[in-house]
């Protein structure tokens, strides 16, 4: 009895509630929760921008096609729900699922009361039924962003002012997880190809030129020496094989260590390619590596904070430094551990790439000392190793949840323990359920180590359906030998003249100012699939069927995905595809041209006119309407005001090109937080 009351007066006594909530700020959490509201904006904008000319009536793969005729999986969308609000299946209701989403995300980024759970479940419901219909333009960054944003579920707290929830711990070692299966996969599939560019080093230069958008950046690094580029290589090999296994390592500083290397990784790849919100997705992820403790996250933290919370975190800066005590002295041999991890990877790659000078010209020169089945025998240890680790550091983490749960002290403190216990229970399976369905893609990365159980395959397929838990590493298997770009043109007489339309930011042309456009944080989806299509047979690409026909229809919200400098004034009587194979120039040539040369191989695709038979065939194969047909058939949609404001709010942003309205919001949501502070620094001196 008087140990049960001693606990109630403990429960009662507000001031050890104080003094944890003042020293037990959750920093990283917030950190990332705030830095997926801003991945998340760049992800609703970019799609936006794009919605009406790809997704749209008049747009190449029309959402209502999959909406009507899809199966069930495919129309699983709140795409359906649009004709209770007076919106047909159009681009009206497309852009009003971006427009939520999107201004969720920016309150979430600017405000600490908006960054909650509730926040994060629309975001993600919101953003998985614009990738349901987003068909053959759905790319890796979606998968990825739609498993960290269901992970952040698990994360977020009801509101970010609380205190660290039991399961902030294990959604973070889900997020590691996470960020280590997409490094390793991309990293593990390049020498299991067997690809003799990758083995011979030459890889990533040539990567540079055939990646799917390059930029200026990326043809001032090509023109680097190979001795750089093979340096650069066996660089990326250590990012992605050999640095992931630092984020579980229990030493503060070595994690510091692999976050640092990763962003000066992902801000190169940033600067190389037009990849959109991927990068800083993955840096996002890496937030999950860092302590609450560490320098930058303080900073970052104190700037964000804008009430009372932060004057709180900063008298309880000096407490919690006490509390760390121990886990500085723990972690004091950090830096020593990270020099010793540093002269491994050097006496690895020395050893491992046999590096040596030629004795003709001085060069380095590089030669693998391991054969290929060296190789595919040590993924299979690592591959094999690497869920066996997480699931000792899972399981470590829910015995210390188990033992954190407080006493019952009475039948109502019992009802409201068992009620945030039950939540709790559903938590934690969901988390190990995750986990477990997780190892099902990542054992797929070699034949001889995939799962084969049918039952787990079952389970995974379906949460793969929702996008839960998704395969990586499918890029950059075997390297393109050479760059391959389809060209549109279009003509009125077949022997006559023929014209090329113009694209926003892939190559197509040689001249210099139009040729490696940067695209920042935007991610053009039209651009970046013809990357795909130019890698494969014609026939593999149904989706220019319909693009050609609304080329021929002269559909102006196709054209808009297009530069409009370069597109005709009207309806071109035939289109055509032809396939040109691109290479960088030189420096020398650069000088007194552009970055690219190029040449005419052959057609993509024949010619096409509106009496096509071919044309005509495949569509109708694709349960595709026309222009003519869609106008016939009518609409559906009753609420004229909400799509006149829908359509006014496209008619203003549609004239800002997708990277500038990303930087233009960005740069608001910075005056918005800076604004924030002022005023709270006023406040704070004033009292």
């Amino acid at each position: 009895m008087e140990q049960a009351k001693a606990r109630s007066d403990k429960n009662h006594d507000p001031r050890p509630q104080q003094e944890e909530e003042i020293g037990d700020v959750p920093r990283v959490r917030n950190l990332l929760l705030r830095s997926m509201c801003a991945v998340y904006l760049m992800a609703f904008v970019s799609f936006y921008c794009q919605a009406e000319g790809l997704y749209g009536d008049g747009g190449i793969l029309p959402a209502s096609r999959i909406l009507a005729n899809g199966t069930l999986k495919e129309r699983l969308s709140l795409l359906q729900l649009a004709p209770f609000v007076g919106l047909g299946h159009g681009h009206e209701a497309i852009d009003l699922l971006c427009l939520v989403g999107a201004t969720v995300a920016f309150l979430g980024l600017i405000s600490r009361a908006h960054c909650r759970l509730l926040s994060f479940i629309v975001m993600w419901s919101v953003y998985f039924s614009l990738v349901q219909i987003a068909q053959s333009f759905r790319q890796q960054a979606d998968h990825l962003l739609l498993e960290a944003g269901f992970l952040c579920i698990l994360l977020a707290p009801t509101r970010l002012t609380d205190r660290r929830h039991p399961m902030e711990a294990i959604a973070l070692l889900l997020l590691k997880w996470l960020v280590f299966r997409f490094m390793f996969a991309s990293g593990s599939v390049k020498l299991a190809s067997g690809c003799p560019l990758w083995w011979s080093l030459d890889g990533l230069k040539r990567h540079y030129e055939t990646m799917p958008l390059p930029t200026s950046y990326s043809w001032y690094t090509y023109q680097l020496p190979d001795a750089f580029h093979r340096l650069s290589t066996i660089y990326v090999y250590l990012s992605e094989l050999v640095v992931p296994w630092l984020f579980f390592a229990p030493s503060r500083t070595v994690r510091r260590f692999a976050v640092w290397w990763h962003v000066f990784l992902h801000l190169n790849i940033i600067g190389c390619g037009n990849y959109g919100f991927l990068s800083p997705l993955v840096l996002t992820l890496l937030v999950a590596l860092l302590d609450d403790e560490d320098e930058l996250v303080v900073w970052v933290q104190d700037r964000l904070a804008v009430d009372d919370t932060r004057r709180r975190a900063g008298r309880g800066r000096t407490a919690a430094r006490q509390t760390n005590s121990t886990d500085d002295s723990a972690d004091r041999y950090g830096g020593r551990l990270v020099k010793a991890i540093s002269l491994l990877m050097v006496v690895g790659s020395w050893l491992c790439f046999s590096v040596g000078v030629s004795k003709d010209d001085g060069q380095l020169t590089f030669q693998p000392t391991f054969t290929q089945d060296q190789y595919l025998n040590m993924m299979q240890t690592m591959i094999r190793a690497a869920p066996l680790l997480v699931f000792v550091l899972l399981v470590k983490q829910f015995l210390k949840l188990l033992s954190s749960q407080d006493s019952v002290g009475s039948l109502a403190e019992g009802m409201r323990q068992f009620s945030k216990n039950l939540g709790l229970l559903i938590s934690t399976i969901v988390a190990f359920t995750v986990f477990f369905m997780s190892i099902v893609p990542h054992s797929r990365l070699l034949p001889s180590t995939a799962v084969t159980s049918p039952v787990m395959t079952r389970a995974y397929g379906g949460l793969h359906s929702l996008y839960v838990v998704n395969q990586y590493g499918r890029h950059l298997t075997k390297m393109r030998p050479m760059r391959r770009e389809i060209i549109l043109e279009y003509g009125d007489e077949l022997n006559g003249t023929w014209h090329e339309y113009g694209f926003q930011y892939k190559p197509w042309t040689v001249e210099r100012a139009a040729s490696l456009p940067y695209g920042w944080l935007h991610f053009p989806r039209f651009d970046f699939k013809f990357y795909d299509a130019a890698g494969s047979k014609s026939d593999a690409q149904k989706w220019i069927y319909p693009l050609v026909q609304r080329l021929l229809d002269h559909q102006q919200p196709v054209l808009d995905l297009l530069d409009s400098r370069h597109v005709p004034a009207e309806a071109p009587r035939y289109v055509r595809t032809s396939l040109y194979r691109f290479a960088y120039t030189s420096f020398a040539d650069a000088a007194a041209g552009g970055f690219w040369t190029r040449e005419r191989l052959t057609d993509y695709f024949n010619v096409f006119s509106r009496e096509d038979a071919h044309l005509r065939d495949k569509l109708r194969q694709m349960n595709f309407r026309t222009a003519a047909e869609q106008s016939s058939s009518g609409g559906g949609s009753w609420n004229w005001l909400l799509r006149w404001l829908l359509d006014a709010v496209r008619r203003f942003v549609g004239a800002i090109e997708g990277s500038y309205l990303l930087i233009g919001l960005f740069v608001a949501a910075g005056m918005v937080l800076y604004t924030q502070q002022q005023q709270q620094q006023r406040v704070g001196q004033s009292t």
